[in-house]
């Protein structure tokens, strides 16, 4: 059987505040996008850093809630 690992990203407090809701487009460990959607924020992304890959760029939606009540 093989195991999946999934790194979540390291933000901070403040990048949390910011980009709640939205998609972000994070290279090197840094945000360096967001969008409304997973598109946009690679678009934004590919838009300020054109020499970055997009294999390279990876998407995380940043949750609205810090906790879902059922």
């Amino acid at each position: 059987m093989t195991e999946a690992i999934v790194k979540a990203p390291q933000i901070s407090s403040e990048e949390y505040e910011k980009y709640r809701g939205k998609n972000v487009a994070i290279y090197n460990n840094k945000i360096i996008a967001a969008g409304e959607n997973s598109n946009e924020a690679l678009q934004n992304a590919l838009q300020k850093y054109p020499n970055v890959k997009p294999k390279d760029i990876e998407i995380y939606y940043i949750q609205i809630a810090d906790e879902l009540i059922l």
